[in-house]
């Protein structure tokens, strides 16, 4: 049977009185997340198993403050973990086509940058002094010395040979020729065949047995020069291993305690001896705009950079990343790309990081409705967090369509934990038609639309008052108008019992 309504029932409201502060002024902005005790255990409890695919599905309607009441829960609890590692990449030597990426502790990777960018700066002024020394000049005359000396004498010895059989050898442009010596002179070829049978027959004899002793002896110059060139080549090894050794024994020692690094000096340092020409120095190229000469001598020193993708020197505790725009390139990384003399070109120092390398080792944040409208973004996201690998691809790759040949850069393992923000009809619609989605997001934290009314919550809802006032540098609320908001919030959840935990409408009433 219907009753008709109290003219006081229409209206459930608050008493001033039951409010401690005479206004906002004197209240204590609070750290609290209001209404939502049941949606922060879950979402706790999903971020604190490192299992994979205990990623979180935040459900909520608009306005509830899920995003800011997550933030909030995860810069607390961020603070509470060891910080994240630094990452960076460096040129594979092996590969050019495939950099190496390097975990170092967090805060060092900006440090082995300018580390290795010093050290190669002292190699180049270290390696041309050591060549241009006296000392130098002095050890490889001597190398070669005694080698000249065989050679010069084997091809005495041959002349003499040449002399005793009746021939003077000359250089050619084509190599060594032997010419016959008739009557005290050299006889040039169109003479030569003029001649008659029987000599020429002669002479063509001695001059078979002749070359074979002189193609013997060609071989064994060859094997001097060969000697020469591997003994100045060993020279120079040891003399650049002399100039630079300290200084790679001393980077080593300082990142000892991360294996690859020490691995990485030791590829430097070959690459350095094997091409030691760019630092002794590059001559000018013929032809070259003088604007672009700088250039072409810094090119073979690029390979030495390191590219500092992850940088967690300034953060306290665990990295938490909230992305706003989660493109595929936004969320994977991307590898730019540069015009070099009219051409197209990339290399490891163009590879830039996606949220998912800046939160690894922490928590990335995404707004569902803007990564489904991306396209790729949710596939690639997928596909990082069921291979647990970071793979920085062109989107090109993904689809399968034809590319220019560029980098692949090595996939960063993940150590991460994605909280997904969204609406509980998307989360409907993802669980009944993706399979992948239950098995990657196995918890849903539900954020409640009221909470109940009492005086406890009441005090909350005043505490959530100042903290507006405070941050937006509003005007102060007093008692009455401090009541007069939390009746607004019973008639936002359209019940006198309850309370609206619609925060952002309850704001613009405040605003």
């Amino acid at each position: 049977m219907v009753q008709p309504l109290d003219i006081g029932e229409y209206r459930n409201v608050y008493e001033p009185g039951k409010i401690k502060c005479a206004s906002t002024e004197e209240m204590q902005p609070m750290e609290e997340i209001i209404g939502q005790e049941r949606a922060l255990r879950a979402l706790r409890f999903g971020l604190e198993i490192r299992e994979s695919g205990f990623n979180v599905y935040t459900a909520g309607a608009q306005g509830t403050g899920r995003m800011t009441a997550v933030r909030s829960f995860l810069d607390k609890l961020a603070k509470a973990k060891p910080r994240a590692d630094d990452r960076v990449y460096v040129h594979n030597f092996e590969n050019q086509y495939e950099p190496d990426a390097i975990a170092l502790p967090a805060g060092r990777g900006v440090g082995f940058r300018e580390d290795m960018k010093r050290f190669i700066e002292e190699a180049r002024q270290a390696l041309p002094r050591a060549f241009e020394s006296e000392e130098y000049a002095r050890r490889r005359d001597d190398t070669l010395k005694t080698l000249q000396e065989q050679r010069t004498e084997l091809i005495a010895r041959i002349n003499q040979r040449a002399q005793e059989q009746g021939f003077v050898i000359q250089m050619s442009p084509i190599g060594l020729m032997t010419i016959p010596i008739i009557n005290g002179r050299p006889v040039p070829e169109e003479e030569f065949i003029n001649l008659p049978e029987e000599v020429r027959t002669e002479v063509l004899r001695r001059r078979d047995a002749l070359n074979t002793e002189l193609r013997s002896t060609l071989r064994q110059v060859q094997d001097i020069e060969r000697q020469g060139g591997e003994a100045v080549r060993n020279l120079n090894h040891d003399i650049a291993l002399y100039a630079i050794g300290n200084l790679v024994a001393e980077l080593k020692e300082k990142y000892a305690d991360v294996p690859e690094v020490p691995e990485y000096i030791d590829a430097v340092q070959k690459d350095i001896l094997d091409n030691l020409q760019a630092f002794l120095g590059i001559a000018e190229q013929e032809g070259v705009p003088p604007q672009f000469q700088a250039l072409i001598r810094e090119l073979p020193f690029r390979k030495y950079d390191v590219n500092v993708v992850v940088d967690n020197a300034g953060t306290e505790g665990a990295p938490v990343v909230v992305e706003q725009n989660p493109t595929f390139q936004n969320l994977l990384g991307k590898i730019e790309k540069e015009v070099q003399f009219g051409i197209f070109t990339t290399d490891f120092t163009m590879i830039r990081p996606g949220s998912l390398h800046k939160a690894n080792g922490g928590y990335l944040v995404l707004s569902v409705e803007d990564l489904l409208r991306n396209p790729f973004s949710w596939d690639g996201l997928k596909t990082a967090l069921k291979t647990g690998k970071a793979v920085i691809e062109e989107p090109g790759e993904r689809m399968g369509f034809i590319t220019a040949k560029t980098i692949k850069p090595e996939a960063i393992p993940l150590d991460i934990k994605v909280t997904l923000i969204g609406t509980p009809m998307i989360y409907q619609l993802l669980y009944r038609l993706d399979p992948d989605f239950k098995e990657l997001f196995k918890v849903k934290a539900d954020f409640d639309i009221v909470m109940e009314r009492n005086d406890e919550n009441a005090g909350k809802y005043a505490d959530f008052m100042c903290n507006l006032v405070l941050e937006e540098e509003l005007r102060h609320l007093d008692r009455g108008a401090i009541a007069r908001v939390i009746e607004y919030g019973s008639r936002l959840a359209e019940d006198r019992q309850k309370l609206s935990t619609r925060f952002a409408a309850v704001g613009d009433l405040i605003r």
